[in-house]
Formats: C-alpha cells, structure tokens, sequence
C-alpha cells in the first residue's frame, strides 16, 4: 500500500498550482501548456515507493518555497569565455531557462537550419509540431518532464532539413544566475533531425552567483529516417545545494543513430532519465554518462530503452567514481517487444569507490518479449586494484599519481567519445582536478 503524500509533498504541489495560475500566456502555446499540466496532474508527484526516485531526497527539494525564475538580462562579455572556440559562430544561449537569441550565434550553421523560439516555431510549422507535442505529452510518464512541459517560458526550436549535414559543432550554453536557491528553471529544446541528416551538439551547464537553484530540464529529439545526432551534455558546475533534474526523450526511426554522451560532477541530486523509443528497423542508439562525486554530491541515472522494430541497436556504457560521502544510482531498462527481432542490447554500469562512505546502486535490467535477440547487462562496485597499485609505484609513480591515472583511466572510455575537442579537454581537466583533490 502507498504512503499517504507527506507534508512537503502537498506544500510543494501547492507552490506549483501557483506557479501555473501566474504563468498563463497567450502565445500560442497555452493548449499545449494545458494538456501538459493535466498529464502531470494525472501522474501526480514521485515519493519514496516510486522505484524511479527510490534513492532521490525528494522532502529536502520539496520543502523549499520554490518560484519561478524571471527572465534576466546578461551582458554577452559576461559569458563570452564559456563558449566554446570551435563554438563562436555557433552557439545558442539561455539565461535562466530562457531562450536568448540576442546572445546567441548561428551564422556558421546552414541558411536552411531553423533556430528559433518555440513559440515561433508553433506558428510556422503549426499542425506538424503541435500533433507531435500531443503524442509527446500523451505517452509522457515523469512527472517532472510533464511539468516541464506545462511551465517552461522560452525554449528553442531546432530543425534540420533533409540531407543538410551540420558541419559546424553546436553549442548550447545554459547560464543560470544563481543568486536564490528557491528558483525554478525551465529550459527545454526541441530537435528534429530530417532524412539523411547530421548534427552534433555540445550542451553546457555554467553558473553566475553563489546559491544553487533547482533546474528541471527536457530535451527532446526526433530523427527522421537515416539522421545521425551527437549530443554531449556536461553538468558539472552545478552548486553543492543545487538540484538538476533532466529528461531526455527520442525517437528513431529507421536507419538513424542517435548517440549521447553525458558527464556530471553531481550536486544535491543531479538525475538524468532517458527514454528512447527505437521505433524504425535499424535504428541504433549509443548512450554513454559518467559522473565523478565528491562530498555529499549525488548523480542519479535512469534509463529506458524501447526496441519495437527489429534489426536495431542499442549500447549503454554509464561509469561512476565516488569519493567521501557521495551516493549514486542507476536503474537502466531494455525492453524488447515482440516484433523487435533481430535485436542487439547491451547495458553496462560500472563503479569505482574511492571511500569507505561512498556508495553506488546499480539496477540494471532486462524485459524481452522477442525470441531472437542478442542482449545482456551487467554492473560492477569495485575500489581500486591493489596489484595495478603496486605495478606503477614500482615503475616509479607516486601513490598519488597512480591513483590519478587509474582512475582517469577509468572514466577516460566515456569521455573519448565527445567529439569537441574543448569541451573533451575541459571535462578531462575537472577528472584530474578531482582526483587530485581526492588524493590530498
């Protein structure tokens, strides 16, 4: 039997009908906003006996008096050193959840590339994108992605046309000015990915002021038949006191490949929740995540594949290292239903503890429904090995800078896959930053 909700739980509920009563706009988006509010509604918020957020200190963000971030103006010599060089003349900006063209720069991007708001986008591609916001809020199950959905102000509209290969990399630079830790940010971002596409984006998370806040984020994705999409997302300047909560939704269909890459840092609960909808034959999906804790910090995964065509593909690889107190978890899903023959599934969560206190959960799991399906899934807990200690030491390396290597080596295989240069770097520059201040 289910816990009656507790008193932060109908105090934060109450907060978010405020919210909604105060955010109501005549932008064309309303009919959406509504449809989503009443999904969430219908879902109702998560608490302890949800396996989803089983390990998320749900009463502590709950109990705050959350309000909704005001959009705020940002100088763009403020942020200029946060975008990437490769990055220059492309790069979308937000500022508090919200879209900000004046900041950003698309001029290395195709002429045949639309970037615009989402209210924007409503108006001119109209019946199309509101049918596919329907579906997308109809099969909706998290209530945070719902509300996303029912409360963001200003999120960014991306389309690829058919055949049009994206060679500048894109970049998404979120800014959060974090001066009140009770403020709630909406960013959302919508790609669709036509025929025979390519795209490749470098999403980052960057923070003005010293307060945390809670960011409730979706991105969503459609590839058309044959598109390829990279998305590399790092989180990982994120406020010991901050909360993040992201929901990344795609859907593939035949012959697209859609491959992501994530890398976090953690904070009072940093949680991802990916669900991926293999919906076309050959449909292939690469997701790889890895995070690095320290402190009290927290990184939270969960992951649901659904295979319903056959011939796909469909590979995870999350990596997690925990110093101090730290705590993570994983719960992964592969679901294969009956017309998914043909079927490849692997799934892989590996960790490595570097304290006695730290300590990381890991679910994976199977539900297959096809008779001729290559899958498996495993994780490991483990600390550092002993022998490989001994083996460098007596090569002439440090304890210190043994462990630092070990341990780079380790999440090393996750963050080769991001394919800018400088953001590889820089996420490879806090590995080492953290393992050395591990080890001090």
């Amino acid at each position: 039997m289910m816990a009656q909700p507790g008193l932060e739980q109908e105090t934060f509920k109450t907060l978010l009908e405020d919210i909604r009563n105060r955010s109501r706009y005549s932008d064309g988006l309303e009919k959406f906003r509504s449809q989503a509010w009443e999904r969430y509604l219908s879902l109702g918020l998560p608490s302890k006996q949800h396996e989803a957020y089983r390990y998320v200190k749900l009463r502590h963000l709950f109990s705050q008096p959350h309000h909704l971030a005001a959009e705020t103006e940002v100088d763009a010599e403020m942020i200029a050193h946060w975008i990437y060089p490769e990055c220059k003349r492309s790069v979308i900006v937000f500022v508090n959840g919200f879209y900000e063209p004046r900041l950003s720069c698309i001029e290395a991007l195709p002429a045949k590339v639309s970037v615009s708001s989402l209210q924007e986008a409503a108006r001119t591609y109209g019946a199309f994108i509101q049918n596919h916001w329907t579906k997308s809020v109809k099969e909706e199950s998290d209530p945070f992605a719902a509300l996303n959905s029912a409360l963001h102000q200003r999120g960014v509209f991306i389309y690829v046309p058919p055949k049009c290969i994206v060679d500048a990399q894109l970049q998404i630079l979120h800014v959060t000015i974090a001066n009140d830790s009770c403020q709630v940010l909406m960013p959302r971002v919508q790609i669709f990915a036509g025929a025979h596409s390519h795209l490749q984006v470098a999403a980052v998370q960057k923070r003005l002021g010293a307060s945390g806040c809670f960011v409730n984020q979706v991105e969503e994705i459609a590839l058309d038949e044959g598109a390829r999409v990279h998305y590399s997302q790092m989180l990982c300047d994120e406020h010991p006191q901050g909360w993040h909560f992201d929901a990344f939704r795609a859907s593939l269909k035949r012959d697209s490949s859609l491959t992501t890459v994530g890398a976090n840092q953690g904070s009072m609960a940093v949680r991802t929740d990916y669900k991926m909808t293999l919906a076309g034959e050959n449909a292939e999906a690469l997701l790889n995540g890895v995070w690095m804790l320290e402190g009290k910090r927290e990184a939270h995964v969960h992951v649901l594949i659904d295979h319903q065509s056959p011939h796909c593909r469909s590979y995870q690889l999350f990596k997690g290292v925990l110093g101090d107190f730290s705590r993570s978890s994983f719960e992964g899903k592969i679901m294969v239903r009956q017309a998914a023959q043909k079927t490849e599934a692997f799934q892989l969560n590996n960790n490595l503890l570097l304290s006695d206190n730290a300590h990381a959960n890991s679910k994976p799991n199977l539900e297959i429904f096809a008779d001729d399906v290559k899958a498996s899934h495993g994780a490991t807990v483990g600390q550092l090995d002993p022998e490989q200690l001994f083996y460098m030491k007596t090569r002439g390396f440090s304890e210190e800078e043994a462990k630092n290597l070990l341990v780079f080596g380790f999440c090393e295989q996750v963050i080769e896959k991001i394919p800018l240069f400088s953001m590889r770097g820089e996420i490879s520059d806090r590995a080492r930053q953290y393992l050395r201040k591990e080890n001090s």
